[in-house]
């Protein structure tokens, strides 16, 4: 179960790592890069007047034991920095049972603190970890500058794939050793990362460099100039991150895991709406009152037991 458990919290850094890029600018200078990224680098500074939005993701992975689909939907706002997401998760076996499972949470920054509540098995969870980004304050200008350069440094390659009359359609390419590298950084300057965290912080090191360059794809409103949808394919990615853990782990089912890691598709969209339209969002005082507080760790839905039984992946259409 180590195993499946370290391609969860690689699923849960992917989806972070969307959410930094979605709210950073990158700063680019106009005679030293390609159109592209000159292009892209409009649009993100155009989203940082954006004080909150609506978000639909969905995660789907067909693996040779049974199908799983994640769907989530939920508001967030950038003052104060505040989340709130409702996820549907449903599990097809290799009979072809289904189970459904549902978890709710808020994510909430105070300063230097991220607070999760969460809500699993009926009950109230709540999570805090220290964080070196201030979202809940306004930047300074050096701060700013210093964050775009940074974000500049872990873009590889845009690349204009399609374009229609209403949207630009374009792949950005993130070098992973950069995002290595800031990541190490980060956990340098955070005074109260605990073994937990540094342990964590390692781990995404490690599954960084070993999968490689991180490529997703952006859909682009022309009139608003604004990121309506963003696509990956994270099955090879998360397949050779796993393959370095189980290299490391010598587990006595590698090739069990290997198969498994091979015949299996990952896919997530989020796509982007209301800009400036959700309401404020507010974390309700019987969730603030009742939530029990545990040490940070991982949420995720009681799934059954996977099966071991052997059934024909899905092929992307």
């Amino acid at each position: 179960m180590i195993f499946f458990q370290k391609i969860k919290f690689f699923f849960v850094f992917v989806v972070g790592m969307l959410v930094v890029t979605m709210s950073s600018s990158w700063a680019f200078a106009a005679d030293k890069v390609p159109q592209e990224k000159v292009y892209l680098d409009m649009v993100y500074k155009n989203m940082l007047d954006v004080k909150n939005a609506h978000y639909d993701i969905l995660l789907t992975a067909q693996t040779p034991m049974g199908g799983l689909n994640v769907t989530m939907n939920g508001e967030g706002q950038m003052n104060p920095l505040l989340y709130k997401t409702d996820a549907v998760f449903l599990f097809r076996d290799g009979k072809g049972k289904e189970t459904t499972t549902t978890l709710q949470q808020y994510f909430e920054q105070n300063k230097d603190k991220m607070v999760i509540y969460s809500l699993s098995n009926n009950k109230w969870i709540k999570q805090t970890m220290p964080v070196s980004y201030y979202g809940d304050k306004n930047l300074s200008a050096d701060e700013k500058i210093k964050m775009e350069l940074l974000m500049m440094q872990m873009v590889k390659t845009v690349t204009l794939t399609r374009e229609t009359p209403s949207y630009k359609y374009m792949e950005v390419t993130l070098d992973s050793m950069k995002i290595s590298d800031s990541i190490d950084e980060l956990v340098k300057q955070n005074k109260d990362a605990d073994k937990t965290m540094l342990s964590m912080a390692a781990s995404l090191r490690l599954g960084l460099l070993a999968a490689g360059d991180i490529k997703y794809n952006v859909k682009i409103d022309k009139t608003t100039q604004r990121i309506q949808v963003v696509d990956m394919d994270l099955a090879n990615p998360i397949r050779k991150a796993a393959s370095l853990f189980i290299d490391m782990s010598h587990p006595k089912n590698a090739a069990e895991m290997e198969e498994f890691l091979t015949n299996s598709t990952l896919t997530m969209q989020v796509t982007y709406s209301q800009y400036n339209k959700v309401d404020p969002i507010e974390i309700p005082q019987m969730v603030r009152d009742t939530a029990t507080e545990v040490k940070p760790k991982v949420i995720s839905p009681k799934l059954p037991k996977i099966q071991k039984t052997a059934v024909a992946v899905s092929s992307k259409e």
